[in-house]
């Protein structure tokens, strides 16, 4: 349907809506609706439109990988409300066992005590932007989302995932430069926290899309190639860490990590100021690091060693997929 654009006053321009529409909905003069933009034209939406997203399910039989999977698939699907459900007796290890936690645990065999499912879910939720628990009970716990995400806070988060990812880079070259690999035995925490904000925007992409609807696909795949970024530094983190003692010297591989690190730093900036001669200067560095691969690798003697170097060419690899990406944005 058409409608004529009528202004009112020197700045305003207004359109009618449809009455049958506006019946329908039960909306009249002083009535809210919802506007938002998607690419060239307005979505217009009434409370009604917009009911809540609620789930539930059950945790029993379920271990702790297994949780964390459901948890992340409701919370990034954009659910507003989660019941869980679980037998009165049950008991859980801590949330982070198999992340932070897990490899002290293997190293000096402590056992930690199980926790009651509430306190379980009290550490699991701090790692969910915007959800809380509002109600629980011997057998459930409600959590609701608190806070209704926008567009400005998905900038926001956004960028928080490129600073931690750079943070990460830094600190991962400056271990290598001074040979002290157990400064960076908090890696774990950053990846956690980078994970965080990576699964906030995509829920907020479920929930409320782009402003720019084409480009929404381009976001989630460029999220999905950050996470995977940020788990490499993690895993070389987790190598330089347990498998290398303080004395190690890492020449071999010090200029390739610094490459990436420099790689990483003109896709920052590109990102959110398109610019063609930091593609090129990726690409120049790219093609260097390239035909030196050989000669780096067969001075590279130790397992341990060539794993760190690999890690590195993947975080290479997907640095050009994130480019291709970026390039394709601007059309």
């Amino acid at each position: 349907m058409k409608r004529k654009i009528i202004k009112q006053g020197h700045n305003t321009l207004t359109v009618t809506l449809p009455s049958e529409w506006t019946k329908r909905f039960n909306i009249g003069a002083g009535s809210e609706i919802e506007v938002n933009e998607r690419d060239n034209g307005l979505f217009i939406s009434t409370e009604k439109n917009h009911s809540e997203k609620r789930t539930e399910f059950d945790i029993n039989g379920m271990d702790i990988p297994t949780i964390w999977k459901y948890f992340m698939g409701v919370y990034r699907e954009g659910y507003d409300e989660v019941m869980v459900k679980f037998s009165p007796d049950l008991r859980l290890e801590s949330p982070y066992k198999f992340f932070t936690q897990h490899k002290l645990d293997l190293k000096y065999g402590k056992e930690r005590e199980k926790k009651k499912v509430l306190e379980f879910f009290h550490e699991l939720i701090n790692r969910f932007i915007g959800f809380e628990i509002v109600d629980y009970g011997k057998n459930f716990v409600l959590i609701k989302e608190m806070t209704e995400p926008t567009s400005k806070e998905f900038d926001i988060a956004l960028r928080r995932v490129f600073l931690l990812i750079e943070q990460m880079g830094q600190e991962t070259c400056e271990a290598l430069k001074t040979n002290n690999p157990k400064n960076l035995s908090h890696i774990h925490d950053i990846d956690i926290n980078l994970d965080k904000f990576q699964d906030y925007c995509i829920r907020i992409l479920n929930k409320n899309g782009n402003k720019e609807n084409r480009k929404t696909s381009l976001f989630f795949s460029i999220l999905y190639f950050l996470e995977l970024t940020g788990d490499e530094f993690k895993n070389i983190a987790h190598h330089l860490v347990y498998d290398f003692s303080d004395k190690t010297d890492f020449k071999n591989i010090r200029h390739i990590a610094d490459s990436v690190k420099e790689q990483l730093d003109l896709y920052y900036d590109l990102f959110y100021k398109f610019d063609r001669e930091k593609i090129n200067r990726i690409s120049e560095i790219d093609a260097k690091r390239y035909f030196d691969v050989l000669n780096v690798y067969k001075r590279t003697k130790m397992d341990g060693e060539k794993e760190i170097f690999h890690h590195l060419r993947v975080i290479a690899r997907y640095i050009n997929s994130l480019l291709e990406l970026r390039i394709e944005m601007e059309f």
